[in-house]
């Protein structure tokens, strides 16, 4: 009996610890000198820069597999028919594959392939970590393709945050938006949100994919192509961290 309480008492207390453990982050940079076959096969330029959630396993082993699901759709966002990679190691790896064999088929008049990301904690408090993930590819053609993404986390639980959990009042700061959108490219009240040029579909206003957050604001941004042509580059918008508290749920 004794030994039985004693084996709970430990299990207790290693539980207790495990979820007390504080979340942390650490960087992991690829570069082609982390793939030992490109010392004899010319490998395209990388450098692939992520984070690594350790801490609390429960929590931290949901936000690396969104973090690694993430950055996996951006490599193959252009390609179909693509199995799935298991991690962003093997994403690199089919990188590098695609681009030998398009060496292979096309020679010395095949353009250079390039990857390069950066990510980094844009906001970390008790409640929310704000992850911000830049990336640029280019697999030939006139240019490459990039953006900024935002990943949001609860950091108690470590669930990815979607658009609308993020909010307390969502249509509030939907309102509040629009009205500071309109103000900064001088689209008139009673017009049209696409009035200018923008691209909004169904002409009617919504917020981008992607929203973060810093120490001091929220940040909305619209990647190339998103509601405004390629040339016209992202669209940003940023918001000071007091005029929209009242909105939010985790900030």
């Amino acid at each position: 009996m004794r030994k039985i309480l004693l084996l709970c008492f430990v299990l207790f207390l290693s539980l207790c610890c495990e979820n007390k453990d504080p979340l942390a982050f650490t960087k992991v940079l690829l570069t082609e000198d982390s793939f030992e076959f490109c010392s004899t096969f010319h490998c395209p330029e990388l450098r692939v820069h992520y984070l690594l959630a350790a801490g609390n396993a429960k929590i931290s082993d949901k936000i690396n597999s969104e973090i690694e699901e993430h950055v996996n759709e951006i490599f193959n966002s252009n390609k179909e028919g693509v199995h799935h990679v298991a991690t962003i190691k093997e994403a690199v790896v089919s990188f590098i594959t695609d681009y030998k064999q398009f060496e292979t088929d096309f020679g010395n008049s095949f353009s250079e392939y390039k990857v390069e990301t950066t990510m980094q904690i844009s906001y970390f408090s008790e409640n929310l970590v704000s992850i911000e993930f830049e990336y640029y590819l280019y697999t030939g053609g006139a240019h490459g393709y990039g953006g900024t993404n935002y990943l949001n986390f609860d950091v108690k639980t470590g669930e990815r945050l979607s658009e609308q959990t993020l909010f307390t009042d969502f249509d509030g700061f939907l309102k509040y938006s629009e009205n500071k959108f309109r103000e900064v490219y001088k689209i008139p009240k009673d017009n049209s949100i696409n009035s200018t040029g923008f691209w909004f579909e169904n002409g009617a206003y919504y917020l981008p994919e992607n929203i973060g957050f810093t120490d001091e604001e929220v940040v909305l941004i619209y990647n190339q192509d998103e509601i405004a042509s390629y040339a016209e580059g992202p669209i940003q918008l940023k918001f000071p961290k007091e005029e929209v508290l009242s909105y939010l749920e985790f900030y």
